[in-house]
Order: C-alpha cells, then structure tokens, then sequence
C-alpha cells in the first residue's frame, strides 16, 4: 500500500490484505541509493535471497533454539524479508559501514514491530550474529573492506534493535492487544464488517492500520484499517473484503467468541490534512471506506467540523456496505454530504447485497460510472485538502484526473492497496 502527496511511502495496509512491494518499500525509507564499497555485498544477497534467507534462519536455530516458531508464516503480509532488509540496508549504507539516523530509526520500529511474533533481545543478538556469520560466507571472494564495512552496518542496526526491544519489555508495553470477536456483519457476499473489544484502549490513531491475526492463524498477519476511532472501552471495527486473498478469506469467517490479536497503529496517512482544519474532501472505494470514516467520526466529536464531502464508491450496488448508515450520518451532520458511486448500474447475480446497501426511501443521489469522470465533473476541489482511499491504481488515476482538473497536487493524499 502506497501513500502519496508529502507522505512517505510505507508498507500498508490493508483493509484488504494490503502490500506495495516490501523491496521498494525499504528502499524508499531508508533513503537515497548512492554507489558504495559494500552495494557489491548488497547485490550478492539479493542475487541469492532464498540461500541467504535459508542460511540464516539455520544458523538462527542453531544459536537461539527458542527461536522456532517465532517466524512468520510463508502467508504473512506484514513483514519484510531478512534478506530484502539486508540487501536494502546496505545500498545505502555510508562511508565504511557508516548508517544514518533515519536507517537505524527505522531498524528500531521494524524490531518493535517484530514483537508481536515473539522476538526478545536474545533472538534479536542470535539474528544479528547469523546474518553476519552468513554474510561473511557468502561473500568470501569480496574485497575484506567491503564485508568490513557490511559488518559495522549489521551490528549498528542490531544492537539499535535490541535496545528498542529491550526499552518497551522493561515499560511492559504490550506487544499485541487480545480482543474478542463480538459481532459479524455479511453485508454483501464480499464485504464482512466484523466488531470486536479488546482488553484496553488500542494504540491507533484515524487513518492508521493495524497488524491483525485470528487465533487460527499463528504468525500470519494482514494489515486492516479501524473504520472508528480507539476509545476508552476497547471496542474496534474492521471491513474485510473476502477475496482480496485466502488469508483474508479466513479473518471473514471469524465468529463471536473468537480472539484476534492486534498490532499498534502504524502510518500517518492523512493526519496533516485533518489537521490543518480546512474543508475537507474524502473518496473511498470498497473498504477504502474504513481510514475515512474513522476520520469522519473524529471530525463529529468537534464543536465546529470542517464541511466534508464524502464520495463512497463500489463496484456494484449492493456493495455499498455502509451506505444505510452513511446516510444517517449525513441527516444528522450538516457539515456532511455523502455521495455513493458505482461502476456498474445493477448489482451482478453474485453480489447479494443486503439492507446496508440501501438509500433511505426517496433518495435518489447515487451515480454510476467512473469515479474519477465524477469527481471531476463536480468541479476542481482546489478549496479542499483531499484524501483518497482505495486500490492502488484506482486511487492514482483518481489523483491525477484531479491534478489535471485544477486540484493543487500538494492537497491530495491517498492510501492505495
């Protein structure tokens, strides 16, 4: 999942089960690519990622045996590979092994991450030693100055790492959040909105998402975005499109009763749009809708609201899980206009759509066609802070139809997956 317009762009994701390429992704935090001595180390475990990643996580049992079972499954999409994250690493590693403050910040967010899959400061120091013992075999016929160098750069990201481990086991900050499934919604064959409460107020903040698993499934994660903001009795939502992967397909099975475990909130798409308190102008399609309408309802807990024209967009109809209660909400809002949009005029014969799709009796405001065509047709925003949510290509197109219209590219900002 991408985010766009000043914001930096992050592994994400998902309402579905979210994922821009986690290659491109830590290349892109930790910074600019420039030629150094040890790029030559960082192309040979990239040319043999799957030997490397084997090597290491051998040598790993070898020196923490607590370590089985603390990685994640071939199915997980939260994580990053060792050896994407090494390779990465070390392309932008400095002069003689030198990492700067931004790479080792996001090394220690990365290992707090990592704990929800159980891994202390003893496997964070046995990792450490197995990605340098394996980075010195593979690249035995390599300059000794260019493996120094990779060296320095291993060791400075794992003990930031273990002390970031070590800081928040010692502030006995949860790793993870248990929370109890207390309601399943099927509102189209598609989309499942699932309600849960955990034992204490998660961490998150509008517009964030959280790492997310069932207990059925061990060390297998997706990223999901709360459709509400945290509050003081724990409870959360989250809309679950069913196909979007067979692990997502699963979470939309869950039942009342079930325990999940969720992550912190991570990202900042959209906070400094929403903060800047002008008028605002929201687009979402399928459950795009979440990180907006958690937005939506912060923006009704002020005593004066920006206006906020809010399109909710589907590909069908009957897919437009949310629009009985978005419309409530707008009756009730006068700050708020809802317009819902659909690719296709009539649902096809597998949507099976329920109530939730449908307008209040009288109402006859949805449109049909292209979101971008739509948006645009409305005029150009160029009043508005724009925040845009949904697939990623869906969302792109929709921003540069946007731009070309007139919107100031600077006042957009989307959340692809």
């Amino acid at each position: 999942m991408g985010e766009e317009g000043g914001v930096e762009k992050q592994k994400t994701p998902d309402t579905r089960s979210r994922g821009c390429a986690p290659f491109t992704l830590i290349r892109c935090t930790i910074g600019s690519v420039t030629p150094r001595p040890v790029s030559s180390v960082a192309r040979l475990v990239e040319d043999n990622a799957q030997d490397f990643l084997r090597a290491v996580q051998a040598k790993l049992l070898t020196l923490a045996p607590q370590a089985r079972g603390h990685f994640p499954t071939a199915d997980d999409a939260t994580h990053i590979s060792i050896a994407e994250m090494v390779s990465a690493l070390l392309e932008g590693t400095g002069e003689e092994g030198k990492v700067d403050d931004k790479t080792l910040e996001f090394f220690k967010e990365a290992a707090l991450d990592a704990r929800r899959f159980g891994l202390t400061p003893e496997i964070h120091s046995a990792l450490g030693e197995a990605v340098r013992s394996e980075l010195v075999s593979l690249c035995a016929d390599l300059p000794f100055e260019n493996v120094l160098f990779a060296e320095r750069a291993i060791a400075a990201t794992t003990a930031v790492s273990i002390e970031a481990v070590r800081e928040a086991d010692e502030a006995h900050i949860p790793a993870s959040y248990q929370a109890e499934i207390v309601e399943v919604e099927k509102r189209s064959r598609r989309f499942t909105v699932v309600r849960m409460q955990a034992e204490t107020q998660l961490p998150y903040l509008p517009g964030q998402y959280l790492a997310a698993t069932a207990d059925f499934l061990p060390n297998t994660w997706r990223y999901l975005c709360p459709s509400i903001p945290t509050n003081e009795w724990g409870q959360v939502e989250f809309h679950i499109q069913s196909d979007a992967d067979d692990i997502a397909g699963l979470l939309a099975t869950t039942r009342p009763g079930d325990k999940w475990q969720l992550g912190p909130g991570r990202g900042d798409f959209g906070q400094s749009k929403i903060s800047s308190g002008n008028d605002l102008l929201f687009i979402a399609h399928g459950t795009g809708l979440a990180p907006l309408r958690a937005y939506m309802f912060e923006l009704m807990n002020q005593a004066a609201p920006p206006r906020l024209h809010f399109f909710v967009g589907a590909d069908y109809p009957g897919e437009l899980y949310e629009l009985t209660g978005m419309w409530n909400f707008a009756a009730a809002s006068p700050w708020l206009s809802v317009v819902p949009v659909s690719t296709h005029d009539k649902d096809a014969w597998w949507v099976q759509a329920t109530e939730a799709s449908q307008p209040p009796r009288g109402l006859h405001l949805h449109q049909t066609g292209s979101m971008a065509k739509i948006v645009t047709e409305a005029g150009a925003w160029a009043d508005r802070n724009v925040l845009i949510a949904g697939p990623e290509s869906w969302a792109r197109d929709v921003r540069r139809a946007m731009i070309r219209r007139g919107t100031p590219a600077q006042q957009i900002e989307i959340l692809g997956f």
